[in-house]
């Protein structure tokens, strides 16, 4: 089977594609274990870093990587009053079906082909993807961690087709093509961006926004309107600035993608937060359930919605936000007392209401901070 006929086979679904051989993730392996050696976790991952860097070990048979990047969707304009952000990656249907579903027929096409033997992988299997992506030629790392693909930029889905036949690889690209501007760490809100090309994964607003529980009081303010992900590097990185057009013509092709929630008169891509927050968990499931942003569950986007309405400090949110603090979830509770304790003075009955029915200790804290804040 050639290689030029799959990149046309995925050209066609606004895909690109590259192959990478099977050999050791060097460079991935060695970021690893620099942040094991320093104590930096890597959220929603598991496995050695030799299990996660040496194809070989877990596939004795594969003879090649295929590697298929979806570009993100574009965003129209900053959020309007009241709206939440969504980074790029999870606007519209859910990227990992998407890109399992072509992932799937890349498969039946590889066994047309004479492959006897195929796995894929897209997110969270064992193996680095953009390591696989970078072995292909499809891009090259940027200081921001992310891969850089030209003629895209950095904001693409991968996946991995992993397979006995042996196909002709990529030449990977040049690493220096990056400007090394610093313009993503000066961007980066928390400071997760601790040195280019370096990253502590458990700052990352991305992580952050995903993680369960509570929120750290110096870090929500960091969230700005963000409720999920973040594209802070990448909106600053002048690679993507260049690639617009070649990314317009990507959404043509992929047209449809994002769709509109039902009900809420917003689009998923710029959700309104105030009805977010009082969604009961049919609604949740009828308008995130096909998304991205369904597998945490409810209550972890309800908890983002409150720190974003907290951070624009909008008196129309009061209503909301009171009702939040009724919620039979403690985490709402407390970051929606969190942000009334933002919205001056007029919040203060409700806090005050709730400070005498709540029960939970570490509730009862956050009303006393937002009290004490107004």
């Amino acid at each position: 089977m050639q290689v030029a006929e799959l990149k046309d086979w995925a050209s066609r679904r606004g895909l690109v594609l590259g192959i990478a051989p099977v050999q050791p993730f060097e460079r991935g392996e060695a970021a690893l274990k620099w942040r094991a050696e320093r104590g930096l976790k890597t959220p929603f991952a598991s496995g050695r870093p030799e299990e996660r860097c040496q194809p070989q070990l877990l596939y004795p048979a594969a003879r090649s990587l295929v590697v298929v990047a979806s570009p993100h969707p574009e965003l129209a304009g900053p959020p309007g009053p009241g709206e939440g952000l969504i980074a790029r990656y999870a606007l519209g249907p859910d990227y990992h079906g998407e890109l399992q579903g072509h992932l799937q027929d890349l498969a039946g096409l590889l066994q047309q082909g004479g492959a006897g033997f195929t796995a894929l992988q897209v997110d969270s299997g064992p193996l680095l993807e953009r390591e696989a992506a970078c072995l292909a030629g499809l891009g090259y790392y940027g200081a921001s961690c992310n891969l850089i693909i030209p003629g895209l930029g950095s904001g693409a889905s991968l996946g991995l087709v992993i397979t006995d036949l042996e196909l002709e690889p990529g030449v990977p690209l040049e690493p220096a093509a990056c400007e090394d501007c610093g313009r993503c760490l000066a961007a980066c809100p928390t400071g997760a961006l601790v040195a280019p090309g370096r990253l502590d994964p458990e700052r990352c607003l991305s992580y952050l926004t995903q993680k369960r529980g509570v929120i750290p009081g110096e870090l929500r303010p960091l969230f700005g309107q963000y409720i999920w992900g973040c594209d802070a590097c990448q909106d600053v990185c002048p690679a993507n600035r260049r690639e617009r057009a070649a990314l317009r013509e990507v959404a043509r092709r992929q047209e449809g993608r994002v769709r509109v929630v039902a009900g809420a008169g917003h689009e998923v891509t710029r959700p309104d937060l105030a009805t977010i927050i009082t969604m009961n968990k049919e609604q949740f499931h009828r308008t995130f359930g096909s998304t991205a942003l369904a597998w945490r569950g409810k209550t972890v986007l309800q908890r983002n919605a409150a720190i974003a309405l907290g951070n624009l400090g909008d008196p129309g949110a009061m209503v909301s936000l009171a009702q939040a603090l009724r919620s039979p979830a403690a985490i709402l509770r407390g970051h929606a007392a969190w942000a009334l304790g933002r919205l001056g003075a007029a919040a203060r009955p409700a806090l005050e209401k709730a400070r005498r029915e709540e029960t939970d200790p570490w509730v009862l804290l956050e009303i006393e901070e937002a009290l004490a804040f107004l």
